[in-house]
């Protein structure tokens, strides 16, 4: 299933998979969505079933934007494939889980 992306205050609500095919789409569609944002945002991963790097890429890209409006992006319900990319990428600086 491709990602369905949708807002609700300060959080992004990530549904699906983001998969080579729709990578592009999703990743644009979320920074829309985070342009309407302001200050720390969460992302909601808790409907992703799969994650790959290129979910973290993406979630890098979210965070670059975020960060450039003066915000954090902060990740909850992150699946454990994701975690793992995260960590042995040392970007969990970049890409912080709320506990």
């Amino acid at each position: 299933m491709a990602a369905i992306l949708k807002s609700t205050g300060q959080t992004l609500q990530v549904n699906g998979d983001i998969a080579v095919d729709d990578a592009d789409a999703c990743c644009d569609e979320g920074l829309a969505l985070l342009a309407q944002m302001t200050g720390d945002v969460v992302v909601d991963l808790a409907g992703v079933m799969s994650a790959s790097s290129l979910t973290v890429a993406v979630l890098l890209r979210w965070a670059r934007r975020v960060a450039a409006a003066g915000g954090t992006l902060r990740l909850a319900n992150v699946p454990e494939k994701c975690r793992a990319i995260v960590q042995v990428s040392g970007l969990a600086g970049a890409l912080p889980e709320i506990k």
